[in-house]
């Protein structure tokens, strides 16, 4: 017999294309899988399950959502920071950006890689294998689905990469 294992709790909202975003919550497991601690939000998220559980806090109706058609998920602004993205995500660069959604939705917020050193620039870290990412907005963390994701605007030059100097490029 199988053993139900408790779940938490992490009040987010999502959003589906053509849809008005939903409020409720996801079921995290009290153990990530690949770390020590409670899984995250975005450990959840990038996961290769097709389909994800998510509770309406409408009518707490469960709804499997594909995973991947999901634009993005906001947690919640109560939501402690430790089941949002893993202790362990080491930020080593940041840029303000303007996401469009291919439904045409635009979100701004700071994107927070982590990238290994010789890699420094944006498209280095959106080509990244993970489907989610997470945006600090003004008003929280909206974790973004690439596979959702028209075109994204920096609003700064990427810097060289470090190995990169002007002495070591091709002459023109």
């Amino acid at each position: 017999m199988t053993e139900y294992v408790q779940k938490l709790r992490a009040a987010a909202t999502l959003s589906l294309p053509g849809q008005e975003p939903v409020e409720g919550w996801f079921a995290l497991a009290p153990q990530a899988e690949f770390r020590l601690g409670p899984e995250t939000l975005l450990e959840r998220l990038n996961t290769r399950d097709r389909v994800i559980p998510f509770i309406r806090s409408e009518d707490e109706a469960t709804w499997l959502v594909a995973r991947l058609g999901l634009e993005w998920v906001k947690a919640a602004a109560d939501l402690r920071p430790a089941l949002v993205c893993p202790p362990n995500y080491l930020v080593t660069r940041e840029e303000w950006v303007r996401v469009r959604f291919q439904s045409g939705v635009e979100v701004e917020g700071l994107l927070q890689m982590e990238l290994p050193e010789t890699l420094n620039r944006a498209t280095d870290f959106l080509n990244g294998p993970e489907d989610f990412f997470p945006l600090l907005g003004r008003d929280g963390i909206v974790l973004v689905n690439k596979h959702r994701v028209l075109e994204t605007r920096l609003y700064d030059r990427s810097p060289r990469p470090p190995s990169e100097s002007p002495r070591s490029r091709p002459a023109a």
